[in-house]
């Protein structure tokens, strides 16, 4: 107990996270590589006159990213994704979910391409 209570106090003052490692500190966007056809998928985000873009590519990308702290106060974000033909496959499916903090806002699921405007208190759910 004692060894636990330092651990946790040497984290708080160096500024380590205690808690559940799959709590974020605000938007964070997952895809789901085993639901995913596409080898690449384009992702962009804006909300509170702020703006971000990633790009997935399979084997190379982390499958799950937080979006950058400028996002954290942001409470509406808009959302657009979309894939990139593959040779014997123009329109690659793509499974990939957005999450503010702890729990999942919006899945989508996308052939071409996909919108969507979402509040941080919307919920949905990710089956990855």
């Amino acid at each position: 107990m004692r060894v636990f209570f330092l651990v946790a106090l040497m984290a708080l003052l160096i500024g380590l996270p205690v808690t559940d490692a799959a709590a974020h500190d605000g938007w964070f966007v997952r895809v789901c590589p085993a639901k995913t056809e596409a080898g690449r998928i384009h992702l962009v985000f804006s909300g509170g006159r702020r703006g971000y873009s990633w790009s997935w590519i399979r084997g190379r990308s982390p499958d799950e990213i937080d979006l950058p702290r400028r996002f954290h106060s942001v409470a509406r974000l808009t959302m657009r994704g979309s894939t990139v033909a593959m040779s014997g496959n123009i329109q690659p499916h793509a499974y990939v979910c957005v999450g503010f903090r702890d729990h999942i806002v919006q899945r989508m699921e996308f052939d071409d391409r996909e919108d969507h405007q979402k509040n941080w208190n919307d919920t949905d759910d990710c089956a990855c």
